[in-house]
């Protein structure tokens, strides 16, 4: 295998996000920029300078519709979830190239192409709704994460946790999490958010964030953005458009990727 570059990296990343979005299109499936990738695109039109990934996120109806489909087309950009795998140990769907392949130190098990991240928007009842996503979310990360890297205590609190999840499995935890983030169907509800993150009450915002979207430039092409974009960041984390200081300027990912073959 070759080893890639960031560069490179970022390059099939935009590609798959390429893809993602002219499907979208194709079929009428509503798709927008989320997380950092928004704020890059808001802030920079482009990746933020230290930011090595790309996600995406869709109202429920969406994204179940775009995870059923897209690999009915001939494609190296496959779509893998926890309906198409019951292996994925994931809580949302990743958008990969088959021709790649990505060693993420932390989650050693889910090791698949290079990737867009891709997110279901929910329907929200209340706070008990949230708070049960927020805690399935942390267990699941205890349960599945190579914590070799962490202090003695927090390593023997990890054990402790990981022993104490031994009767449930991980898609087990993934059912009872998606079960709780389904019971309010999208559009239902006066507000949304992505239950599957760990931003916990503060990403839950009106409904209207969602309801409609815009175009906006990321490295060198118009994507969707939420109308309500500027509500949902500062929600999640106040001030979006304030660079953080010099140390906090660093990329979150630890992988290595690969062409499987000699291809470009």
């Amino acid at each position: 295998m070759k080893r890639m570059s960031l560069e490179e990296t970022k390059e099939i990343q935009c590609r798959l996000l390429q893809d993602i979005a002219d499907y979208c299109n194709e079929k009428g499936l509503t798709y927008f920029l989320a997380y950092g990738t928004l704020i890059g695109a808001i802030r920079h039109n482009g990746f933020i300078p230290w930011d090595d990934d790309i996600d995406i996120a869709m109202p429920r109806p969406d994204y179940d519709k775009f995870v059923s489909s897209f690999n009915q087309r001939r494609s190296h950009s496959r779509v893998i979830d926890t309906s198409l795998d019951r292996n994925y140990g994931i809580s949302f769907a990743k958008v990969y190239d088959d021709r790649t392949w990505l060693n993420e130190f932390k989650y050693r098990r889910e090791n698949y192409g290079v990737y867009v991240d891709v997110f279901p928007v929910e329907g929200v009842s209340g706070k008990f709704q949230v708070f049960i996503a927020r805690r399935l979310s942390r267990l699941m990360h205890v349960k599945k994460a190579n914590f070799s890297d962490r202090s003695v205590l927090k390593n023997l609190s990890n054990c402790v946790i990981k022993l104490l999840l031994l009767p449930f499995s991980v898609h087990t935890m993934l059912r009872i999490a998606e079960w709780n983030a389904r019971r309010c169907p999208f559009g239902t509800t006066s507000q949304a958010s992505v239950l599957f993150e760990t931003y916990g009450w503060r990403e839950v915002v009106d409904i209207s964030v969602f309801e409609q979207t815009l175009f906006h430039n990321f490295e060198g092409r118009e994507y969707k953005i939420p109308i309500g974009y500027d509500k949902w960041l500062r929600s999640i984390y106040g001030d979006y458009m304030q660079l953080p200081p010099k140390e906090y300027q660093i990329g979150h990912h630890d992988y290595d990727a690969y062409w499987k073959e000699n291809i470009q």
